[in-house]
């Protein structure tokens, strides 16, 4: 075990505790709602649009950028409040220690993806720079079981992040008519 492994080790091990603390209706909702307020927002902000639109009198371009931010905030607060009613159904359903068990699960695999796309970067940049010897890596316990999960999960989230854009540039054409 190196320098790095403690490193890696510290930020899975809050992660672990995050997610018990906050369960799992809690840690999930707040990914889903991440995810949900910009597909929402995406999909949904020309209803705030029109709304401020009619009233107030700002340019288009700060009325387009208000209302996303709006529509991510309002479907992130109902998610958010949501994971924290069915939370508290958990608890009072005496699931209170199987939903955070299962809450440091996910809380740990969270950041576990959180560190494997940080150490994408982080790769690419060390090419560069060199800040990070190979030696050190391949050293590492948890550097290659971490790093593994984003290359294993990113090719579904290039897909859907190139969807998110075309339907933004879909968006932009039907405003601009």
């Amino acid at each position: 075990m190196n320098i790095l492994d403690i490193i890696i080790l510290i930020f899975l091990l809050l992660g672990i505790v995050r997610g018990f603390m906050r369960g799992l209706f809690v840690e999930v909702a707040s990914l889903v709602a991440l995810v949900a307020g910009i597909y929402g927002a995406i999909h949904f902000s020309h209803y705030a649009s029109e709304f401020l639109t009619q009233h107030v009198e700002w340019e288009e371009k700060y009325i387009n950028v208000a209302a996303f931010a709006v529509t991510f905030i309002i479907i992130v607060l109902v998610i958010a409040l949501a994971g924290r009613a069915l939370t508290k159904l958990a608890d009072f359903a005496a699931l209170g220690i199987f939903n955070k068990i299962l809450g440091a699960l996910f809380g740990g695999l969270k950041i576990g993806l959180i560190l494997s796309i940080i150490m994408m970067v982080l790769d690419n940049a060390d090419r560069t720079f060199g800040f990070l010897d190979e030696e050190t890596k391949k050293e590492s316990a948890l550097y290659e079981p971490i790093q593994s999960i984003a290359p294993a999960i990113f090719p579904a989230l290039v897909e859907a992040a190139d969807k998110i854009e075309e339907k933004l540039d879909e968006n932009l054409i039907k405003e601009k008519k």
